[in-house]
């Protein structure tokens, strides 16, 4: 009897072990593929970084380079050290840069800089002996466009022998100097504002 129920033991004992092994047989299946799957690789950062468009220009290298925000549409003005033209294109979608317009200037210059101010535009050139590299002094003609309509620039006046240009986009001034005296042109609407000679008391 103390036999038989050894036996029993051992019996159930092995088919115990059995089972356990068969357990861990079954989960090694299953984890297998993924133990030995590759790891996926992590996209890298930053992937879309680069060129996303380019433009040759019939100008020749630009000088000079403006952006002109308006109406939820992005415009880039372009200058040239080759002649007083500005190219304007619209960069609101800057994969798809589309040429709106081009202007010429004054015959013989070339574009020395462009300056924004609200939505007017200053186009500053230098007669076409003048050097890349010649004092900022030097006399320069300076063209004021209306940009209302930025891809139909108009011109509204122009200034000749100017010797320096400053933008104040707060108040929305241009100040011009040339043998004539100071000029100061209004450049874009100035918000209703309490007088600022009122101090009271």
């Amino acid at each position: 009897m103390k036999n038989y129920l050894q036996d029993e033991m051992k019996a159930r004992a092995f088919k115990s072990v059995a089972r356990a092994g068969v357990m861990f047989l079954a989960i090694g299946i299953i984890a297998a593929p993924s133990m030995f799957a590759k790891p996926k690789e992590k996209k890298a950062a930053g992937s879309n970084l680069g060129v996303i468009a380019h433009v040759r220009l019939d100008g020749g290298a630009a000088t000079r380079m403006v952006l002109v925000h308006t109406d939820g549409k992005e415009y880039l003005y372009v200058g040239f050290g080759s002649s007083s033209g500005v190219c304007i294109f619209d960069v609101t979608n800057p994969a798809t840069p589309r040429k709106v317009e081009k202007f010429a200037g004054a015959s013989g210059e070339r574009t020395a800089d462009l300056q924004l101010v609200g939505d007017t535009l200053a186009v500053m050139t230098r007669t076409g002996d003048g050097q890349a590299g010649s004092s900022d002094a030097a006399p320069r003609s300076v063209t004021i466009f209306k940009t209302t309509d930025p891809a139909n620039p108009q011109p509204i006046q122009t200034f000749s022998g100017v010797t320096s240009v400053v933008g104040d986009n707060e108040r929305g001034q241009i100040y011009l100097s040339n043998g004539e005296g100071l000029w100061i042109v209004q450049a874009k609407q100035q918000s209703q504002q309490a007088d600022p000679s009122g101090y009271g008391g």
